[in-house]
């Protein structure tokens, strides 16, 4: 639960650090492109761990493990 959600907030921070980095430099290049696209799949990615995480918790076999304090 714990590397879930510390893993799902390093996406987003890094998604969210490279779509700042991309708005900086200069548009003469494909890099602020390929940052951007980068940064947007690290962000969606970091959604997704946190959406499988939530539901995972809600599944009945996983919610009576961290009831028991089997994690």
């Amino acid at each position: 639960m714990k590397l879930a959600a510390v893993s799902s907030a390093a996406f987003m921070v890094a998604g969210g650090l490279l779509v700042l980095v991309a708005q900086q430099i200069s548009l003469e290049t494909a890099v602020p492109a390929i940052l951007t696209s980068l940064g947007f799949f690290s962000i969606v990615a970091g959604l997704l761990v946190l959406v499988g995480t939530v539901v995972a918790v809600m599944l009945p076999t996983v919610s009576r493990q961290l009831d028991l304090c089997q994690h």
